[in-house]
């Protein structure tokens, strides 16, 4: 695929340009410092949590569980089988958070912005899905790179005023990524980043499946059926949470159509990300705009009070 040789190249050629040692040093020290001066507040353990959206840990709690509420994200799109996903959720008007790949959306792009046109969230899930190890730390742009790639692609299809959310590839994610991250002027206005309820693993216990993570049914040579009965066990044992599945598979929208109608008629609520208070607390705050005193004269008078 030509272009997505050329997005690599791209995102090689940036990390490589910037990537001198004074440069890093200079990220480095911010990142530091930034970590020192990040606020806290008291989350629901009553333990301090970092008000930016690069927490040091995954974000576990979503907060759904028990509520009969879900949150469908789909991870890794987007591309020529994500229209199928979108089909589906059209169908029953429901709105889900997509977790956007840079190279998949520079081969994609009308897909990317169909996605944001009919109303779902975008997340960012990193330019080119890395595992994103310690080598990062040792070199800062090119993990800011890395989310920054995938921003500039999403922010001009989203509403002023949307709080973006951010996913680990693979869920893997390291302390040091969150100073460094929250030292970039516009990243650490993100959330995250947020980790899963359901669809994390597949699990079979007397002949049952008891869970099930879309792109392990397609490797064992499941039909979209079959996995389903996972998620919808699963779900209903939750009663609620964020759903994490694929919008990239052959079998991606076939699995949207299973496991939709059941949870409609189940009286399942259905939101997305930005819509779970649980993640409120994690947001970083703006600052106030100025309160601008009128001189007396830019009052209103009432003249038969002035009397």
């Amino acid at each position: 695929m030509p272009r997505l040789s050329r997005n690599l190249t791209l995102l090689g050629k940036l990390s490589l340009g910037v990537g001198t040692v004074l440069r890093k040093l200079a990220i480095a020290a911010a990142a530091i410092a930034a970590a020192y001066a990040c606020p806290a507040a008291a989350g629901p353990s009553g333990k301090g949590v970092q008000l930016a959206w690069f927490q040091k840990d995954n974000i576990f709690r979503s907060g759904l569980r028990g509520t009969h509420t879900l949150a469908l994200t789909f991870d890794d799109g987007p591309n020529f089988n994500t229209p199928s996903v979108l089909d589906a959720l059209k169908q029953y008007n429901i709105k889900a958070t997509f977790f956007i790949v840079g190279v998949m959306a520079h081969a994609y792009p009308a897909v990317l912005a169909r996605v944001a046109a009919e109303g779902h969230l975008l997340g960012n899930h990193s330019a080119t899905h890395p595992l994103l190890g310690g080598h990062y730390d040792d070199d800062p742009q090119a993990l800011i790179n890395q989310i920054r790639i995938v921003h500039d692609d999403i922010a001009p299809l989203s509403p002023a005023g949307t709080i973006f959310y951010f996913r680990a590839p693979y869920g893997a994610w390291r302390t040091a990524h969150a100073a460094i991250l929250n030292a970039d002027p516009v990243l650490k206005n993100y959330v995250g980043p947020i980790y899963w309820d359901e669809g994390g693993s597949i699990e079979i216990r007397g002949g049952y499946i008891m869970s099930a993570a879309d792109w392990d049914c397609w490797h064992r040579g499941w039909d979209a059926e079959k996995c389903a009965k996972g998620y919808l066990r699963e779900i209903r044992r939750d009663n609620g949470g964020v759903v994490l599945m694929h919008c990239i598979h052959t079998h991606s929208g076939d699995l949207v159509r299973a496991v939709l109608p059941i949870l409609v008629a189940e009286g399942y609520n259905f939101v997305r990300l930005d819509q779970i208070p649980e993640y409120k607390q994690y947001e970083t705050p703006q600052p106030a705009a100025p309160v601008v005193a009128l001189a007396k004269a830019d009052y209103p008078v009432n003249a038969a009070a002035g009397r």
